[in-house]
């Protein structure tokens, strides 16, 4: 029987990190580290600082140190001075010295200033509201012609606002008219108190802030095929049960606390699948693996086959391989959050047949996607290329840094998201019989952090235990390697 849950690991508030599992696979992970905080649809009142008449863009300070980037495209009509028309030229757009309300639709790395919008979106649970931009539509995700044309019809008949769009949401799949009714009334009041808070505003000032990642998530990525929900800190599991009550009050039964003193991911046996995430080569059923790497530019990703378990020759191995490969690749891209060019090299197939089963399965991996994917055919080289929007930053950006040793060409663990690890494997060998204590040997910095940032969770350690943990520094040891030494019974009594 399939078992689809949803995990939340909130025990360690630096590093917040939410699973979705589908009969024991990770299929979606999520994760949010302190002072990585997505800025992504927060609204802020700006100010233009700058024209830029070659980029057909404005430069606006809007409060979080680095001038947001604002294209002409991206002005509603109601900040033009006269008439919009095409072909404008830029000050009759917007002067220097103009207050803008902005969204950001999109964060920038390096010192690149946050990608901005002037058409605010309020994302709800079954609903996106757009105030002063009267489009309306169904989510391409919901692809059954039927339950679009029953959405449609439904939404024709809801109480929008004249000058308001509405897009409904892949959530929405076989909900009725209250629960939207109910979600375009939070929405609008929730515009209601932007517009009222921007109005007595001083420019450089953040409005709205977006929902934070516990929140954000559920609203997401809940769907109603997860069967449970569990979390690991008393605080966040009563905040997912008052969020449930509201957005899916018939579910809040199926959110529960995990007690276990086994931590979660590693009971629910998905601790070493999001490892897998961090690694370049990933290991396919069949024996073969995708080798991901990441160059100037684009995504390569190599499928290599293995001793073909099973398979009758050449091209059956090959295509057993592509098969598993066009599943997990689509998968990957997705746990990682990669963007931009991706090119696979698949293993070479004669059958045109087995090329056209291939695209299919690339096609149908995609569907589960949040994120909009383009993709083209494999060439007779076996080549196919596809490109993807990223979400989110990307999942290595917000546990690892650039490796001082190889002038950044290499990724290492942050000294956080190290430390927090460090702690996991402290508790995992805690459970042990027979301890009296636990020798752990880390990198000067990750050691340093973990005695002091992390003091009160090894003191309740050993207090829950009754036993010592003793910290050292190791300075042949990188970020992320640990040396764990336990002192037994058997040891002490000799």
């Amino acid at each position: 029987m399939t078992r689809n849950l949803m995990l939340i690991n909130a025990s360690d508030p630096e590093e917040y990190r939410i699973a979705i599992v589908r009969d024991g696979i990770l299929d979606g992970f999520h994760i949010e580290t302190i002072g990585s905080e997505n800025r992504v649809g927060n609204i802020y009142l700006g100010i233009v600082e700058k024209i830029e008449p070659g980029l057909q863009a404005f430069f606006v300070n809007f409060g979080v140190g680095k001038n947001g980037f604002l294209s002409a495209g991206e002005v509603h009509p109601d900040y033009y001075q006269g008439e919009p028309e095409k072909g404008l030229p830029l000050d009759k757009i917007l002067k220097k010295g103009d207050t803008v309300l902005v969204q950001v639709i999109k964060e920038m790395p390096g010192k690149k200033g946050d990608q901005l919008t002037t058409y605010i979106s309020l994302a709800g649970r079954y609903l996106v509201l757009s105030p002063g931009n009267p489009t309306k539509g169904v989510s391409k995700k919901i692809q059954d012609e039927k339950e679009r044309q029953r959405l449609k019809e439904m939404m024709s008949s809801l109480p929008i606002p004249e000058g308001f769009g509405v897009i409904v949401r892949t959530a929405a799949h076989g909900v009725g008219k209250r629960e939207l009714i109910k979600d375009l009334q939070r929405l609008l009041r929730l515009w209601e108190s932007i517009r009222e808070k921007a109005m007595r505003s001083q420019p450089m000032t953040l409005i709205h802030r977006e929902q934070d990642f516990l929140l954000r998530t559920l609203r997401d990525y809940f769907t109603p095929d997860i069967q449970e929900i569990v979390i690991d800190d008393k605080e966040s599991y009563q905040r997912v049960k008052a969020y449930m009550e509201v957005i899916s009050p018939k579910k809040r039964g199926i959110v529960r606390l995990h007690k276990d003193d086994v931590p979660i991911f590693e009971r629910y046996g998905i601790e070493s699948q999001i490892e897998a995430i961090f690694k370049r080569e990933v290991q396919l059923p069949s024996g073969g693996s995708i080798v991901i790497e990441p160059t100037e530019g684009l995504i390569t990703i190599d499928v290599n086959s293995g001793k073909g378990k099973g398979t009758k020759g050449v091209e059956d191995t090959a295509f057993k391989t592509n098969m598993e490969a066009a599943r997990e690749i689509l998968r990957q891209l997705r746990l990682r959050d990669i963007g931009g060019l991706i090119v696979v090299d698949f293993i070479d197939m004669k059958n045109a047949k087995h090329i056209r089963e291939v695209e299919k399965a690339v096609k149908e991996e995609a569907k589960k996607d949040r994120a909009k994917i383009n993709l083209g055919s494999i060439s007779k080289f076996g080549i196919l290329e596809l490109s993807r929007e990223r979400l989110g930053p990307q999942i290595e950006s917000l546990t690892y840094e650039p490796c001082v040793l190889c002038q950044g060409r290499g990724l290492i663990p942050s000294v956080e998201s190290a430390a927090i690890n460090a702690l996991r494997q402290i508790r995992s060998k805690l459970r042990s019989k027979g301890l009296m204590g636990i020798e752990v040997q880390l990198n000067p910095k990750v050691a340093d952090y973990l005695q002091n940032a992390k003091r009160r969770k090894l003191a309740d350690l050993e207090d829950k235990y009754g036993l010592s943990i003793l910290i050292g520094s190791n300075s042949a040891l990188k970020p992320g390697e640990i040396l764990l030494n336990t002192i037994e019974e058997s040891t002490i009594s000799q």
